[in-house]
């Protein structure tokens, strides 16, 4: 028996299989287990090798109907038919399971591109999963993304052009000429402004296929990394994968009626691209014959110098008077040559 051997003794042999609960072959050492079920030690099972364990999610927040978290960038939401297992559900069900113990179904409610970084709500129940998909369509959830665009973005700019595909199952989503496609609105506000880059938010009006990038490519400024949508050859910057990234989330929790708004910072990658942006961006100098003050303004250098002190000035341009009781110094005589 395993009672009386040491932990790692006993948590070797849960790794290698040779441990059941309920009959079942149990290879994880954290599974909980109750009072009531049967835990069997067969060290002549054959070893098996341990699946690996499901990398963590950032958890944002977590109740009985609603789970919102914070997803990283190349990760796809939900499995697809060439097999990817490590998906958004798979990694939030198995925190969800590590957590509580028990595990919990995660339904999609809305999806974001595989290198889109940022918020993500997924539901815990169909009636919530209903719920939160009914304020998608009529368009009163809040989202704010942040992007790091192609040229100079020079003012807040308001895009109302349909997206439909060209074909059924395309990758690309295209601008629709015209009448074509589904309505789409997108506000862009240009944040900051970095030599040939700028970063944008960009607030959805409505939630179409690859919206952001197919507006802002429209717009003349693709975002960087996109390759479907943009040439990231011409970049002015490599930044690794998609430069978007969902920072701000909105909606009314389905059960309480409370409205929640969620916010996360762009990761690292994302960071490290601005930061050597702003290093690249070359900073306006101060014009010749000013300088900035400590206030941040800028003066002329003789506003700013300090007053000469006063010297009171002599009548008839004779030598000052001499004090009492002290002698007068000789003056030396002047010299007209000039050098």
């Amino acid at each position: 028996m395993l009672l009386a051997s040491s932990y790692s003794r006993a948590k070797r042999e849960v790794l290698l299989g040779h441990v059941l609960v309920n009959g079942v072959v149990v290879t994880d050492p954290g599974a909980l287990v109750g009072q009531r079920d049967v835990v069997e030690h067969n060290p002549n099972l054959p070893k098996r090798a341990r699946a690996p364990k499901t990398p963590p999610i950032e958890i944002l927040h977590a109740d009985a109907d609603v789970l919102v978290v914070n997803k990283p960038a190349g990760l796809l939401v939900h499995p697809t038919a060439e097999g990817d297992q490590d998906t958004v559900l798979s990694r939030a069900a198995a925190e969800l399971e590590r957590r509580s113990g028990r595990h919990r179904r995660v339904l999609v409610v809305h999806r974001l591109d595989r290198d889109t970084s940022g918020v993500l709500v997924l539901a815990l129940s169909h009636a919530a999963a209903h719920h939160l998909q009914s304020q998608f369509r009529a368009h009163t959830v809040e989202r704010r993304y942040l992007a790091l665009v192609r040229g100079d973005v020079t003012g807040e700019v308001v895009v109302a052009r349909g997206i439909g595909r060209p074909r059924p199952g395309a990758r690309r989503a295209a601008l629709a000429p015209g009448t074509g496609g589904r309505p789409a609105h997108t506000v862009v506000r240009p944040l900051e402004r970095l030599a040939g880059v700028t970063l944008v938010e960009a607030e959805l009006g409505t939630g179409r296929t690859h919206q952001v990038r197919v507006h802002l490519s429209y717009l003349g400024h693709p975002v960087l990394g996109d390759a479907v949508y943009g040439e990231p050859a011409g970049d002015p910057i490599a930044p690794g994968r998609l430069a978007l990234h969902a920072a701000v989330l909105g909606f009314v929790h389905p059960t309480t009626g409370t409205r929640l708004e969620f916010r996360t910072e762009p990761p690292r990658d994302f960071s490290h691209a601005l930061e050597s942006l702003r290093r690249r961006h070359p900073r306006q100098r101060p014009d010749a014959g000013e300088r900035p003050s400590r206030s941040g303004r800028r003066e002329s250098a003789a506003a700013s110098a300090p007053p000469r002190p006063h010297r009171p000035r002599r009548r008839g341009g004779g030598a000052a008077p001499t004090p009492p009781g002290r002698k007068p110094r000789p003056r030396p005589a002047r010299s007209h040559h000039r050098t």
